[in-house]
């Protein structure tokens, strides 16, 4: 009993040194990517291209030394790809698992360096790009600029921005009877403290819901194209159920013909469940992080770093084994062996 109150104490101590010592400014939580002034770039996309080059990069120097008696990261690599090929080959048709290897392994690649990433979230999110904002920023004293000054600092318009300055245009418009004192105007000016907002320039993938739902549409996307490749247009029939009608009569065939709009609803329904699950683990982590940052110090916050290291992983390999599955599921013909 003795030792846990001690640890207790040392972990208070710990906490608020940590807080004085090493304050660290929240993070903004956004749950859409923010533009980075790059025309339709968002920090969530510029992001994808660097991890996705970062992969492309590794995978090239892995791959042009390979050695006999692998070691460092081409055993890594080896070991993870040889598991991942394992579960390929046990799931997938014969026929398709060559096929399939390469798209489902590139995906779970991309999403785990993607999760992990967001691991950087409350250092990362820091750091960007200051506007000014009327509200929902930060103190300016609490912010830091390296470049440039608070004078030339752009606007960040929110929704309504434009209604509220132009409703101020108009009231200004009425009469300048109405317009305060010169005394009274700074006194006003001082009373409104400048607020800033920071605007991230890296942000993990994962947790923007236009690159998962992206992800998740071409993946379902592919299911389709996989499905007709293999089993002709008779696929297509597996959703739209005409020929019971004349097989089965009226009754069984309109059963029928449901069953196929429920079939074809469950595909869609697979696009939302793809980019939300993924996108709702990873946010959802992301802002545990954030809070968490702005409550205790960074030392302290690496103590949950193995809880989202754990729910990184597991929502790749999920999203990989799933697209497997439909993949397989697609390309086979019913009572088929693999």
């Amino acid at each position: 009993m003795a030792r846990i109150l001690i640890g207790v104490v040392v972990a208070i101590v710990v906490i608020i040194a940590g807080n004085i010592l090493f304050p660290v400014p929240r993070a903004a939580i956004e749950v859409a990517a923010e533009p980075i002034g790059l025309g339709f770039v968002t920090n969530a996309l510029l992001t994808s291209f660097i991890l996705s080059a970062i992969l492309i990069v590794v995978g090239f120097l892995v791959g042009s030394n390979l050695k006999e008696k692998p070691s460092g990261l081409q055993n890594i690599l080896e070991f993870l790809l040889e598991t991942l090929d394992g579960l390929v080959t046990s799931i997938a048709p014969k026929k398709w698992a060559a096929t399939f290897f390469p798209i489902v392994t590139t995906i779970f690649l991309w999403l785990l360096v993607s999760n992990y990433f967001s691991l950087f979230t409350p250092l990362l999110g820091s750091f960007g790009i200051v506007h000014t904002t009327d509200h929902g920023g930060m103190s300016a004293d609490s912010v830091t600029l390296i470049t440039g000054d608070r004078e030339h600092l752009t606007p960040m318009h929110k929704p309504g921005a434009e209604a509220e300055e132009s409703r101020d245009e108009g009231e200004a418009a009425h009469g300048e009877e109405a317009a305060p004192a010169e005394g009274e105007e700074a006194h006003g000016e001082d009373a409104h403290e400048q607020q800033l907002i920071i605007v991230p320039l890296f942000r993990a993938p994962s947790s923007d819901l236009n690159l998962t739902f992206a992800l998740a549409i071409t993946t379902m996307i592919l299911v389709q194209v996989f499905g007709i490749w293999e089993r002709g247009f008779s696929y297509v029939g597996h959703f739209i159920r005409l020929d019971g009608f004349s097989k089965k009569g009226i009754g069984m065939g309109a059963i029928d013909f449901f069953l196929g709009l429920v079939e074809l609803i469950s595909e869609v329904a697979k696009v939302l469940s793809f980019s939300f699950r993924l996108f709702g683990n990873i946010f959802a982590g992301e802002v545990l992080m954030i809070v968490i940052s702005s409550l205790v110090t960074l030392l302290v916050l690496v103590l949950i770093f193995g809880l989202e290291i754990f729910v990184g992983t597991i929502q790749a390999f999920v999203f990989f084994i799933l697209a497997l599955v439909f993949f397989s599921i697609a390309t086979q013909h019913h009572g088929e062996e693999h």
